[in-house]
C-alpha cells in the first residue's frame, strides 16, 4: 500500500514539475491539457494498483486462514490415528494373551488325550 502512495506522490511531482517546466516556457493550453491527461492516467494506475495489492494481501490472509485450519484438522486426524493405534495394539495384546490360553488348553487336551489311549 506504502509503494502505491510512492507512485502516486512521484507521479504528482513529475505532473507539477512538468506544468512548472511548461509553464516557464509559455506553455499552450494544448500542452496544459496533455500534461493533466497525462497525471490524471498515472494518477489512475497508481489507485489501479493500491487496489490490487489490497486484492493480494486479503487473498493471501485467506489462504494462511485455509492452511491453519487444514494443518489443525491434519492435527486432529492424527491424534484420531494415534489412539486407534493404541487401541489396535491393546486388542492385539489380549488376542495374543488369549491365544496363548488356548495354546495351553490344547497342550492339556492332547495331554490327557494320550493317557487315555495308553488305558
Amino acid at each position: 500500500m506504502n509503494q502505491a502512495r510512492s507512485y502516486k506522490m512521484f507521479s504528482l511531482i513529475g505532473t507539477s514539475l512538468v506544468f512548472a517546466a511548461l509553464l516557464g516556457g509559455c506553455a499552450t493550453t494544448d500542452a496544459l491539457n496533455k500534461a493533466q491527461t497525462t497525471a490524471d492516467q498515472a494518477s489512475k494506475k497508481a489507485d489501479e494498483a493500491n487496489a490490487n495489492a489490497n486484492a493480494a494481501k486479503t487473498a493471501a490472509a485467506q489462504a494462511s486462514q485455509k492452511a491453519d485450519q487444514a494443518n489443525a484438522t491434519a492435527e486432529g486426524a492424527k491424534s484420531t490415528a494415534d489412539q486407534a493405534n493404541s487401541t489396535a495394539n491393546a486388542a492385539k495384546a489380549e488376542a495374543d494373551k488369549a491365544m496363548q490360553e488356548v495354546d495351553k488348553l490344547a497342550e492339556k487336551i492332547d495331554r490327557m488325550f494320550k493317557k487315555t489311549m495308553q488305558k
